[in-house]
């Protein structure tokens, strides 16, 4: 028996609505050379073999735009031009998600471009509008030249010199106030500081201090205090 024609064969499938579409969908994916079918043939046994049989509109329309499509397809690939790929499903979801994202992102990116101009708009010092607390109130707007000249007149005086009265070049000697001090406790066994001291500079009080401290490290003297910042008691230690 002859076999039969492929193109006759009857064909039910979930994803595809006939042979025609099956076909056009494997030229497509590039699983079925498209310069060697016969669109003669394909054309032929779609009408089958009565060409005369009336058929309703829709089928007589989606058969047309199947066998349009085989056709301009073919046309391109003879004459060499690049054909359409059919569109990866994963690539136009990611399509459509970016889209979405940039309707979603389109008014901060105006707010972006409204912040960038204000930036530009603003460059340059800036001034403080609020008064700084504990700041002296400003001038009034009408300044009188004259008081303001007075004003500044003491600002220009010079200063005057410092005073150096309260320095002093008196010097006094260590030798002169252990000399002092030991010739006091040779006419008596037992002095007062603050009696020796009567009238002396605290420059004086103090070199006192360091000469009768002095001759207690030595052994001569020996001090002695009742209460602490009271007088001092000078006393010989007899050698």
């Amino acid at each position: 028996m002859p076999p039969a024609d492929a193109l006759q064969q009857p064909i039910e499938l979930d994803l595809f609505e006939g042979p025609f579409d099956l076909l056009l969908t494997l030229v497509l994916r590039d699983e079925v050379e498209l310069l060697e079918v016969p669109l003669l043939e394909v054309v032929t046994a779609a009408l089958g073999e009565n060409a005369r049989e009336r058929w309703d509109t829709d089928t007589a329309g989606e058969l047309i735009v199947l066998l349009a499509a085989m056709a301009e397809l073919k046309a391109r690939r003879l004459l060499g031009e690049p054909g359409e790929e059919e569109p990866d499903p994963d690539t136009l979801e990611a399509r459509e998600a970016l889209a979405a994202r940039l309707v979603a992102y389109a008014p901060f990116q105006r707010a972006a471009g409204w912040l960038t101009a204000r930036g530009r708009d603003c460059v340059g010092p800036r001034y403080r509008r609020q008064p700084v607390p504990g700041a002296p109130p400003p001038p009034p707007a009408a300044e009188d030249v004259a008081r303001l000249r007075e004003a500044m007149l003491p600002l220009l005086k010079a200063p005057p010199a410092p005073s150096l009265a309260h320095l002093t070049s008196r010097r006094v000697s260590m030798p002169a106030a252990l000399q002092r001090l030991q010739s006091a406790l040779s006419r008596a066994r037992q002095v007062s500081f603050e009696a020796l001291t009567a009238g002396f500079s605290p420059l004086e009080e103090a070199i006192a201090l360091m000469a009768a401290l002095e001759l207690a490290r030595r052994g001569e003297v020996t001090l002695a205090q009742a209460e602490p910042f009271g007088d001092i008691a000078i006393a010989g230690s007899g050698r």
